[in-house]
């Protein structure tokens, strides 16, 4: 049995913990002052009926898609935009696969100032990390087929981390001659980091930050790290919405910004035209008839769509979708399964568009009409609970989660701020009582996944959580990341007496992560405690 960390021993960290806890939360009411530098127009002037964006608007509640925060962009201006409530336009949200087109950047600038071709050969970056015996399939690899997702490798599974995975990628045995079978490997994009590394002396972040990031106004990135200290190419970004608005414009305009062309526009009409396709017997027509995006072809690290557009696609749709022919970008971060049924949604918007300035409905006010839209919490109910200032400490029996220990702080308004100790850490997570309420942790997973460690190289993130009681002695709780849209998580707290039962409501796994890390089953995970009174 696991010796169980005392209160006593615990109580000056508790301390600070609290004192933290309280001087990182904010009320959700409290105004956000954010510019980012985009420009902003009205539905109207840009060619678009407000009432078709409202339809889309509308549609997307109906269905149940979780989207955390959304722009339109017509003619180089947003014509709307609007974050759910407690998502909000100043928050990094992860990017997850959409990070793929950064990086497929960052080899165009590369390859721009001749430090590498797209036809030099993979073995060539790392000699030293080659198996004893070379296959000609390993020979021939290119730069091009890792931007291409085109490797020909009979398995995209590999193992380890860092330096460790490019050796295992390296290792593989072929299916197929590299150039001649589309299969989406992840890892293929994360050489593409490790490359950049390798010619540069510095990570795809730091190389990226001068040529791109800075000149867009991207600022306070957050991008993770492999064990060997290189950016996940493959992932691991987190950025704001507005960020997602400026790639999508970047590379609309063919990698023209503010009037200066930094990245070679034949670059980009290169990466956003499709060279290998996932139905390769498919005739055009079969293809225009399709309403699976995914099968329009690949290009460098971005998906070929219907309508002739193209996308940066993240798990759980964090999407940047270019449409040229309507100059019209849609992004977003969500949490959606439907990718597909989402897409059409936006697709069934572009009739209604029109290239000439159209006339307002003053009648109509838009943002009126979306202006309600918010997250949706997993339980209903007002509290029933007499709000008292108060404190609740208990020590919890051994469990699967880690948890040693567990605080619970009551305020003056009802407010609970949870702090929960592991063998390790310290974990702090602010819920609001019937409102939304933020604060900071350094817990990029969610409790349930507390086996699974932090990533590595980001910063405390910013949460949020609301509360009620749905009984005298019941508190239900709801978690969010606004870092990680899959770390979201409902608690029921019981309190009989001294005992304390503690559920983590685990729902049905749905963001994309490492092949190797293991989701939790649906179903509800319980834990129990005994108050420690002092």
């Amino acid at each position: 049995m696991k010796a169980k960390c005392s209160f006593h021993d615990l109580s000056l960290v508790l301390l600070i913990a609290i004192l933290f806890s309280f001087g990182c939360s904010r009320s959700a009411e409290a105004p956000l002052v954010y510019e980012d530098g985009l420009q902003r127009s009205t539905p109207e002037e840009q060619g678009v009926p407000s009432e078709t964006i409202a339809s889309f608007f509308r549609a997307v509640e109906e269905k149940g898609y979780d989207v955390h925060g959304l722009m339109m962009i017509r003619h180089g201006k947003v014509i709307v935009e609007h974050w759910w409530a407690p998502y909000a336009p100043e928050y990094q949200h992860a990017m997850y696969s959409a990070t793929k087109t950064f990086t497929a950047v960052a080899v165009g600038f590369a390859v721009q100032e001749g430090l590498l071709d797209i036809e030099d050969k993979v073995t060539s970056f790392f000699p030293e990390l080659l198996p004893e015996t070379i296959s000609p399939q390993l020979a021939d690899l290119t730069v091009k087929h890792l931007l291409t997702m085109s490797v020909g490798h009979a398995s995209t599974r590999y193992t380890g981390s860092g330096l460790s995975q490019v050796k295992s990628f390296l290792a593989g045995e072929f299916a197929h001659d590299p150039g001649t079978s589309f299969a989406y490997n992840i890892t293929a994009s994360h050489m593409l980091s490790h490359i950049i590394s390798k010619v540069t002396g510095i990570t795809i972040h730091e190389y990226l930050k001068p040529r791109l990031l800075d000149p867009l106004g991207i600022k306070d990135v957050i991008w993770e790290m492999d064990n060997d200290g290189y950016n996940m190419g493959n992932g691991g970004s987190h950025m704001k919405t507005s960020d997602m608005a400026k790639m999508g414009l970047f590379l609309l305009n063919k990698g023209k910004w503010d009037g200066k062309q930094l990245l070679d526009p034949a670059w980009i009409e290169a990466a956003t035209t499709p060279h290998i396709f996932q139905h390769p017997e498919w005739t055009r027509e079969q293809l225009e008839n399709a309403k699976d995006d995914g099968a329009q072809g690949y290009g460098y690290q971005i998906w070929m769509g219907r309508k002739n557009s193209y996308r940066a696609i993240g798990g759980q749709n964090q999407l940047i979708m270019v449409i040229p022919e309507y100059d019209f970008i849609l992004v977003c971060h969500s949490s959606i399964g439907d990718e597909a049924g989402f897409n059409s949604l936006i697709y069934d918007m572009l009739p209604s568009m029109s290239d000439k300035k159209l006339q307002a409905d003053k009648s109509f006010d838009l943002k009126a009409e979306i202006s309600g839209y918010e997250i949706k919490r997993p339980f209903t109910g007002v509290s029933t609970s007499k709000v008292t200032t108060s404190t609740r400490r208990y020590q919890m029996n051994d469990n699967q989660s880690g948890i040693r220990n567990l605080l619970f702080r009551f305020d003056a308004s009802g407010n609970c701020y949870l702090t929960f100790v592991t063998a390790g850490a310290i974990h702090n997570i602010p819920f609001g009582l019937d409102t939304w309420l933020h604060g900071m942790t350094d817990r990029t997973l969610s409790v349930a996944r507390t086996v699974y460690p932090n990533a590595m190289g980001v910063t405390p993130v910013q949460t949020a959580g609301i509360c009620t009681w749905t009984a005298e002695n019941q508190l239900s709780a709801y978690y969010l990341s606004m870092f990680n849209p899959g770390s979201d998580e409902t608690f029921r707290f019981t309190f009989d007496g001294d005992d304390l039962k503690m559920e983590i409501i685990v729902p049905a796994p749905r963001r994309m992560g490492p092949p190797d890390m293991q989701q939790p089953e649906p179903g509800n995970i319980v834990l129990s405690g005994t108050r420690i009174r002092d």
